[in-house]
């Protein structure tokens, strides 16, 4: 067992957990069940996808470790539809009540409305490394895969529902709790009729396994026997720990929703020992993920921070890492808007320090989680290009491919040839693409003048003007590549205090450099911020730039 307990490494202390759950469960050697589980009632956004993630990131150290792992992802596409969610036609509201996987797609794409969901959401966690087990509870429940246990419950609800209302407030209760007691089901049957769960449970018989119950659609009271069939599902609270028990699980993380007293997660580890002869399994609690920024993507089916939605603007491994950075009941947002750049200049930090070994131990263990699993490496660059500067190269050459291409090469020693390098830049070319043409927003975009601004000249102050007359007067002479270009922007004003351009930058020299950094984006932008200089004029180019930084003589 891993001793992590103090090591800051919440992954490592979860699976220590799930180890010792298995191991008093099961004993050593046997297979350790990692579970998650989502409900497909919608766009399966970034905050379900922590879920996957978590489960995921501790199975991956249990294999690490040497343990025989199963991550077993659930899909409750057996459950009803609740509401019809935006940007879906309303006339869809006709099939609340009926089972996810049993209602159409609402764009005619897939087989189903459950399919759509999880075929998109599940090639997203491909494309993220995660390998599952995926299991679907429309074709579990159907095929009477808990038959047994549904009996149990069923023969037992009145004991199950002495368990479950400990945690009820009886002074919002309108009924007796004996009322309720009586009338207490944790089976609910679809309808033959209607498809819906509009049905009330009548009677049952434990001696020939027979369901009486009623139909709202008809009003026709009709039976079912459990030993044929099961046309229905457990209710929520009885149903997550009968699959715990099933499943034999030993870690499965949670939402915030399900992890406060009286919360799913708290009734079912009262409910999974006397009724379904298992334990509870470890759970890690965990918070809200969200996103910000502007979108300019738009149509009727809307836009939703879904993992696939993310992906085309966060490299794989970044968004891993996103993840992994934080404990798990750590709220966090992922912003696509102008700060994403941030988010990357952060990834390749850490990149550097564990590259030249000055990352501590478990800042690099999670960086290894990211660009891997144990069933590969997951997408990042092999050469690693500032996100800065291919999108401001983008923007500037309004996408064109070669010309981005030709500026990212001035940026890199003894660069290859463009097809080489833009196989070595994938997928952050893809994803810088991706970015600005969908989140970069229409202020923010390039906007250089095309012709000498008398009016910013003016507003400048001597020694702004000095040191861009200086700096209009060396860029003939100056190598068009990244470093020499970097090297003038930041030498002008050193030059201008009498300092060589290899000397340090005194506090005054520091202020007259950004000083003449606001001269130059005046005269190029008209603004006083904007991407990094030497970016932006390798972007521009020499022939642009010159005659925007050169007054009349």
């Amino acid at each position: 067992m891993s001793q992590n307990a103090s090591s800051g490494d919440w992954i490592a202390d979860a699976a220590d957990q799930a180890e010792a759950h298995a191991f008093a469960a099961k004993g050593p050697g046997a297979t350790i069940v990692c579970a998650s589980g989502i409900s497909p009632s919608g766009p399966i956004h970034l905050g379900n996808l922590r879920e996957v993630l978590t489960t995921h990131f501790v199975a991956e150290e249990l294999r690490r470790r040497g343990h025989d792992v199963v991550h077993l992802h659930s899909w409750d596409d057996f459950d009803r539809l609740r509401k019809v969610p935006a940007g879906i036609p309303e006339h869809f509201a006709q099939y609340i009540g009926m089972p996810l996987a049993r209602i159409p797609d609402p764009f005619g794409e897939h087989a189903s409305w459950a399919d759509r969901y999880i075929t998109q959401f599940r090639d997203a966690a491909a494309r993220l490394g995660v390998t599952a087990r995926w299991v679907r509870q429309s074709e579990q429940y159907p095929a009477n895969t808990y038959r047994d246990a549904v009996k149990t419950a069923l023969t037992r609800r009145h004991e199950l529902f002495d368990v479950v209302s400990r945690y009820q407030t009886e002074k919002l209760q309108e009924r007796s709790v004996e009322e309720r007691r009586a009338d207490y089901w944790p089976f609910k049957v679809y309808c033959p009729v209607s498809g819906k769960d509009d049905t009330t449970n009548l009677a049952w018989d434990p001696d020939t396994a027979t369901l009486t119950y009623r139909s709202a659609a008809d009003g026709q009271v009709r039976t079912t026997c459990l030993d044929d069939e099961c046309i229905g599902k457990l209710v929520w609270k009885v149903d997550w720990p009968m699959r715990w028990a099933h499943e034999r699980v030993d870690f499965e993380p949670g939402g915030t929703d399900h992890s406060s007293p009286g919360s799913s997660y708290t009734v079912g580890t009262d409910v999974v020992g006397p009724f379904f002869g298992w334990r509870a399994p470890t759970y890690v609690p965990y918070a809200f993920v969200g996103f910000s920024g502007q979108v300019k993507m738009s149509s009727s089916r809307g836009v939703s921070a879904t993992p696939d939605f993310a992906l085309g603007f966060v490299e794989p491994a970044l968004l891993r890492w996103l993840y992994l950075r934080r404990k798990a009941d750590a709220e966090f947002q992922i912003d696509f808007g102008a700060q994403l750049w941030r988010a990357y200049d952060e990834w390749d930090a850490l990149a550097r320090k564990v590259d030249d070994g000055t990352a501590p131990p478990v800042e690099t263990r999670m960086y290894e989680r990211a660009i891997a699993t144990s069933a590969g490496p997951v997408a990042h660059p092999s050469r690693r290009i500032s996100f800065r500067t291919l999108w401001t190269a983008l923007d500037a050459t309004h996408g064109n491919l070669d010309q981005t291409l030709r500026i990212v090469a001035t940026t890199v020693d003894d660069p290859p040839d463009a097809a080489t390098l833009a196989d070595e830049i994938e997928p952050r070319l893809t994803c810088a693409q991706g970015w600005v043409e969908n989140c970069l927003d229409d202020d923010e975009r390039l906007a250089p003048k095309t012709a000498f601004d008398p009016d910013a000249w003016a507003a400048l102050d001597a020694g702004q003007q000095a040191a861009v007359r200086r700096f209009a007067a060396m860029l003939p002479t100056t190598a068009w590549t990244y470093k020499p270009v970097e090297d003038l922007v930041y030498g002008v004003p050193k030059l201008e205090a009498g300092l060589g351009l290899d000397d340090k930058p005194t506090p005054p020299v520091r202020a007259a450099q950004r000083a003449f950094f606001v001269a130059l984006y005046q005269l190029l932008l008209g603004a006083d911020t904007g991407p990094r200089l030497p970016t932006l004029l390798l972007a521009l180019g020499r022939d642009t730039v010159a005659p925007l930084v050169t007054p009349p003589a």
